[in-house]
């Protein structure tokens, strides 16, 4: 069957890229890789050793730019040192490693949840060899987490979705989230020295917020540092998502096509091509005009602990929205720190009302949506040294 790349590709709503493709028996071309996402099957596997099982369910955690950038030193027994990983850091888009240390806050979170289905307290003393300075991220351990088996641990209940939860990138529905739904996300999200803020159904706040965020997305694409940073870990059809397992999963008919054409490619986008810079664009502000509102976790400080702190918190908000029927997606680039965004930033903390001194950790999309496919993850024995 023949058909004209007008008849393959349309462009639609504000200018993404979407595939015509079911004419043209192309609609089972290009899946996720079972392997890539067997993970969200089974995180524990054939796994016997506790600290080997919890860390199967941690590695679902969400993270920035999916780098999962971590490393569980098993050599000492009964004992998990935990590393950032220095190669998977994202110096253009997270210069002080505030969203990577968000991550690995996620991390423990469904680390210490995971341990205590096992019966296991997963005892944590954060930074043992000293905090990191931001010239020395990832030099030192971030954490060591000690199993200690106890049978009387109480079983966290937002575990029970974590094979669930999702970021949701996806177009979301008009109607905006039940103050009984956010204030109980609020609730489960509760961590020492955070605090949960969504906008309700102020409508004016809500456009205030997709306004800054739209201009930090176009501030982000156009900025070369940040933008080519993303392009660097896009995983461009099924092979080289199963190869990598890892960053940014983009696949199927339409992207499988562009790319065997030559017309979407890393080489190119790399190169500067304003077509696929536009379509980049394109593509993300039509998740956030599609917004109805928006959550966001602030912190007194910005030190090290209060940014593991956070992540703890957003995980735990990201599970039980999961368990309430509600999608979230981080939305991180007005939060970035790189130099042209700083201006946007202190617009957008006079927007919230947030004092100075304090610290916007999260920002995230909240609202109603179809349910989202699951990231690629590593394998286990990527992460583990033993």
């Amino acid at each position: 069957m023949t058909a004209s790349r007008r008849q393959f590709i349309r462009v639609l709503g504000g200018g993404a890229v979407i595939a015509a493709a079911g004419g043209l028996g192309l609609t089972r071309c290009d899946l996720m890789p079972e392997e890539a996402i067997a993970a969200w099957q089974d995180p524990f596997g054939a796994e016997v050793e506790p600290r080997r099982r919890a860390l199967g369910a941690a590695l679902l955690a969400p993270n920035p730019h999916n780098m999962q950038p971590w490393i569980a030193d098993l050599r000492q027994e009964g004992v998990i040192t935990f590393l950032a990983d220095r190669t998977r850091l994202l110096p253009a888009t997270d210069p002080y490693s505030r969203q990577i240390v968000i991550g690995c806050g996620a991390f423990l979170e469904l680390l210490r949840m995971a341990a205590a289905e096992m019966g296991y307290r997963a005892e944590t003393r954060l930074f043992p060899d000293g905090a990191w300075t931001d010239e020395a991220v990832g030099e030192t351990p971030l954490a060591r987490v000690t199993f200690a088996a106890d049978p009387a641990i109480a079983r966290d209940p937002l575990f029970a979705h974590v094979l669930r939860r999702r970021s949701n990138r996806n177009v979301y529905e008009a109607r905006h989230v039940e103050a009984r739904k956010a204030e109980a996300i609020a609730a489960a999200s509760a961590e020492a020295g955070t605090r949960f803020g969504w906008t309700g159904g102020d409508a004016h706040l809500s456009d205030r917020i997709r306004d800054l965020a739209r201009r930090a997305w176009a501030a982000e694409v156009g900025y070369d540092e940040s933008y080519y940073e993303s392009v660097r870990v896009y995983r461009l059809t099924a092979t080289e998502i199963a190869a990598h397992r890892d960053g940014l999963s983009l696949h199927g008919p339409l992207i499988w096509w562009l790319n065997a054409t030559g017309i979407f490619t890393r080489e190119k986008a790399l190169s500067g091509n304003k077509f696929l810079r536009d379509q980049a664009l394109a593509n993300v502000t039509a998740q956030i005009d599609a917004s109805p509102s928006f959550g966001w976790i602030i912190t007194p400080q910005n030190d090290r602990p209060m940014q593991i702190a956070a992540g703890r918190a957003y995980v735990r908000a990201n599970l039980a929205a999961t368990g309430a029927g509600v999608a979230l997606c981080p939305l991180s680039q007005i939060l970035e720190e790189f130099p042209a965004m700083q201006a946007l930033q202190r617009e957008f903390k006079e927007t919230l009302g947030v004092e100075p001194a304090h610290t916007v950790q999260m920002l995230f999309r909240m609202g109603y949506a179809t349910e989202a496919p699951p990231s690629p993850r590593r394998r286990l024995g990527d992460i583990v040294l033993a």
